[in-house]
């Protein structure tokens, strides 16, 4: 059975016991090819090669005196031609035969016998698509032809290609992700989050009061416990860390940042406090008597929007925003989107 019925993919049982028929590609042919003697495989042999395109044969062909300068020829593996000579089964669009062909009709029906039923796509170069996250969040896409190819380029083993290929592991191949197929505009988001957030996961993590610029409390060892402190999802603290933008954390208006800030570079920023987009931002009004900040209503109260605060002092917003956490008055009056 396994020799006239190698395709089979089975296990046979019997009261001897049970044989399991071949179910590799290179096991099937190698039963399905001529019996021939390649004891001196590398010399003596002439070996016709014939291309095969569109489901015909040419009728060209070139000789070759060894299966070596074939291997040279095509670089492809001596092992590979061994293997696929003489089944009438293609290669690469290539057909290894050590006969002449005499009749293209006979060859093709057995070329079309050869193929069915066989994977034969699973050994050949398959192109990979490699991509790279900027610190900037530029995608950069690389389209390499083989594995190999690319195992040579980023000079790890071909083994370590496989592994990664097609995964999201953390920092990827020295920050290379390795894909068989393009990804889609969602999947190259989801990337970059990926990227960003395995560069930045386990970095110091240094919060700032954004009206004093003193730091909050001791620096966070991470990403996480940052945003565990101040009761928020990661994403909210990476998708601020060092912009330069304030943004409301509980009570507190905060700068995230990755680095200790010099004292030039929280002066700038003191003099120039900018709010990210799309928070929430609650206004407290102050008045200064005897030298102390004094809540113009009661110690507690906030007006919940620049247009409530805006309303009941019967000023503009424009005029608030221009005045906000920038510690001058307008008409005796303090604006800041904390409480100080």
């Amino acid at each position: 059975m396994q020799k006239y019925l190698p395709v089979l993919n089975t296990i046979f049982k019997s009261n001897f016991g049970q044989i399991q028929s071949y179910d590799s590609l290179y096991d099937i042919l190698r039963l399905r090819k001529l019996q021939l003697d390649l004891d001196k495989k590398y010399i003596g042999i002439n070996l016709y090669l014939y291309e095969y395109s569109n489901g015909q044969v040419s009728t060209n062909y070139q000789i070759f005196s060894s299966i070596s300068e074939l291997s040279k020829n095509l670089s492809i593996a001596r092992e590979t031609i061994s293997v696929y000579l003489n089944t009438y089964v293609p290669y690469k669009d290539f057909l290894f035969l050590t006969n002449k062909i005499e009749s293209f009709d006979l060859v093709d029906k057995l070329v079309k016998d050869g193929m069915h039923g066989l994977n034969l796509n699973h050994n050949l170069p398959k192109k990979i698509l490699m991509y790279y996250i900027e610190s900037n969040g530029t995608v950069v896409k690389t389209e390499i032809e083989s594995k190999s190819a690319v195992a040579k380029l980023l000079n790890v083993q071909y083994l370590v290609i496989t592994n990664h290929l097609d995964k999201w592991i953390k920092a990827g191949i020295n920050g290379y992700y390795l894909f068989t197929h393009e990804l889609s505009s969602l999947d190259l988001e989801k990337l970059i989050e990926f990227s960003s957030l395995r560069k930045t996961r386990n970095c110091t993590v240094w919060a700032y009061n954004a009206i004093t610029l003193e730091l909050i409390t001791n620096t966070f060892s991470s990403l996480q416990k940052a945003a565990e402190y101040f009761n928020v999802d990661y994403r909210s603290v990476l998708n601020h860390l060092d912009t330069e933008l304030a943004s409301k954390k509980g009570e507190n208006l905060v700068y995230f940042f990755s680095n200790e800030l010099t004292n030039l570079k929280k002066e700038e920023l003191l003099n120039n406090l900018k709010l990210a987009k799309n928070e929430t931002t609650s206004i407290w009004v102050y008045k200064k008597m005897e030298g102390k900040l004094i809540l113009i209503n009661s110690d507690t109260r906030s007006f919940s929007s620049k247009h409530l605060a805006a309303k009941e002092l019967k000023i503009s917003t424009k005029t608030i925003s221009k005045f906000l956490n920038i510690h001058k008055d307008y008409k005796g009056l303090y604006f800041y989107s904390i409480k100080v």
